[in-house]
């Protein structure tokens, strides 16, 4: 039945791919822009940021609507609530594997792949990672002989946090709809205004997420955890109300 279920949804897959590969592909002709006609002595890695939250927010529409409309396909093909959130969740599973890991493969073909290229279209010899230390005042610059990148790219763990909390939320957001209907559009307008303004009142930095804190992920996983084992059990076992 997975194979069938698969096949149905095959389709997910060639628009992740074209949102990782046209989000890379994009960023990486306007760097190329950038430094064959601007000549710049710094660089930045942004695959490493960029592609894995695409990816994450992808991952997490995909879950949303598979939450509520494959889901309730499978249920018209005669199989128990119990199969039909094992389908969808294996589906989902297998599609955030497979975006996160096309995100980390490009992340890693932007870091040895492209850098060389940068230097050379930007007049260097060579290019190396980090900044140079400030100039003390009065002193005379040296003209660098090699092109400067800066890493700014999330730490390897973050892409199965962001799997999971994508996959998590999907279902979460897909449970409101199916068991209040109209209705769980309020919940979910809530908690974007909590997205919008929340950081307000964390910090400025709660926007940057490879800058939180310990304790604020712990408390986003506890929510995210808390709503998915909700959501679990009104996809189980709820009545739906429209």
């Amino acid at each position: 039945m997975f194979k069938k279920f698969l096949k149905m949804n095959a389709g997910d897959f060639s628009l992740y791919a074209a949102i990782a590969g046209g989000l890379f592909l994009l960023g990486e002709a306007v760097i190329l822009c950038v430094m064959a006609f601007l000549k710049p002595d710094t660089g930045i890695f942004l695959a490493g940021i960029v592609l894995p939250i695409a990816g994450a927010f992808s991952l997490f529409i995909m879950s949303f609507t598979n939450s509520t409309v494959m889901f309730d396909t499978a249920l018209r093909f005669g199989r128990t609530r119990r199969q039909s959130l094992g389908l969808v969740v294996a589906l989902l599973a297998l599609e955030g594997a497979f975006v996160m890991g096309l995100a980390g493969l490009l992340a890693l073909a932007e870091r040895f792949l492209l850098p060389g290229l940068w230097a050379k279209l930007a007049g260097f010899e060579g290019w190396k990672l980090g900044l140079n230390m400030p100039v003390p005042e009065g002193s005379q610059p040296v003209q660098a002989a090699l092109l400067q990148i800066e890493s700014f790219v999330l730490a390897w763990w973050w892409y199965p946090l962001l799997w999971a909390a994508a996959l998590a939320l999907g279902l979460c957001f897909g449970a409101l709809i199916q068991r209040f209907g109209p209705k769980g559009a309020w919940a979910l307008w809530a908690i974007w205004m909590g997205l919008c303004f929340g950081p307000q009142l964390l910090g400025q930095n709660a926007y940057l997420i490879g800058q939180w804190s310990i304790g604020l992920i712990a408390g986003v996983a506890v929510l995210v955890a808390a709503g998915l084992v909700w959501a679990v059990w009104s996809l189980l076992h709820a009545v739906v109300r429209w």
